[in-house]
């Protein structure tokens, strides 16, 4: 798990340091760079070329290097200066630049780490069922990382997916897999009340949207750190109490790191008990800065047992900063 990074010299980013959680929350105004942050995180995660080399002890270790226009492309600029560090919980660090980047074999996918952002429609297709699926990006996938644990050995996983699903989403009393004799299928779902199961299709965005994150989060082998843009689209907010501390938790136990991106406040006040989880993204001087929110509420002596006004509202309100500047009429 990732505690600690440093960006130099990345899109809107000059110099930038901030310490993560197993489940960070970024907030902050549209054009802040909380998107230019995902990206670098994908970025990084991919392997342009590589070479190997062995230590003194013989070991083979991968180096992994990012072609300077590859850098300058993303950028916009001479990447020369450009470098990036990765504090690890074990106390290894990985550090790198557009030249040459680690000696450290990452613990990640070979095409890098995915950015969701996903799309309900997507999500609830059909699909055909293969051999060792993934969730993609936009969601695709999801019925085939479904299938693939209920019907190979890890129904256990499957289950706890279903389990929580049913919690979050209590109308909903079973999550199956239905087929349509063509190597195809299609999630549903039984409701209270209803004689048929429903198709996904007929879900709210946010139930499939719940559903796709369980998915991400159980599946077999999920990405060592995932991104999520936009995590709460769709989502009703009485769900956030309830999704917050799941993800928080998930990512503790499994040693993940979960980052998501929000606008949303009420998704912001879910993290009520856990502030150190939200992180910040502001513009000081045209550059993009990484503030935790815990920093901001000291400057103000912030308590909430003292006052009535929520997280969110105080981030809504810009006491804290990270907002949009107000236009004059």
């Amino acid at each position: 798990m990732i505690t600690r990074i440093k960006i130099e010299n990345f899109r809107s980013f000059v110099k930038a340091e901030a310490n993560l959680q197993p489940f960070t929350l970024v907030i902050g105004a549209n054009g802040a760079g909380k998107s230019n942050l995902l990206r670098w995180f994908r970025l990084i995660s991919k392997r342009q070329d590589g070479e190997h080399r062995r230590n003194a002890h013989g070991m083979v270790h991968e180096i992994f290097l990012f072609k300077k226009e590859t850098w300058e492309r993303h950028i916009g600029h001479q990447a020369d200066e450009s470098s990036f560090l990765l504090v690890f919980d074990d106390g290894s660090e990985v550090k790198g630049d557009n030249q040459g980047i680690t000696d450290k074999d990452l613990p990640w996918p070979k095409s890098g780490l995915p950015l969701f952002n996903l799309e309900p429609e997507t999500i609830s297709g059909t699909e055909h069922v293969v051999a060792r699926p993934a969730v993609d990006s936009n969601g695709a996938g999801t019925v085939q990382v479904l299938d693939a644990l209920k019907s190979g050995d890890r129904e256990d996983l499957f289950d706890r997916i279903e389990e929580n699903f049913r919690r979050y989403v209590p109308e909903v009393q079973k999550l199956s897999l239905l087929p349509n004799g063509k190597g195809q299928k299609v999630i549903q779902v039984r409701e209270r009340g209803l004689e048929k199961p429903l198709p996904a299709s007929e879900l709210s965005e946010g139930t499939r949207l719940i559903l796709c994150i369980l998915t991400i989060i159980h599946q077999e082998n999920p990405p060592p750190v995932i991104l999520l843009e936009d995590i709460d689209r769709g989502m009703h907010p009485r769900l956030f109490e309830e999704i917050a501390p799941l993800m928080r938790k998930i990512a503790e136990e499994h040693g993940i790191n979960i980052i998501a991106t929000t606008h949303n406040p009420y998704l912001v006040d879910a993290f009520q008990d856990a502030k150190e989880c939200v992180l910040l993204v502001e513009k000081m001087e045209g550059a993009s800065v990484l503030i935790p929110l815990t920093d901001k509420l000291e400057g103000l002596d912030y308590d909430r047992e003292e006052t009535d006004v929520s997280l969110g509202e105080l981030w809504y309100s810009g006491l804290v900063g990270g907002v949009p500047v107000r236009a004059k009429l």
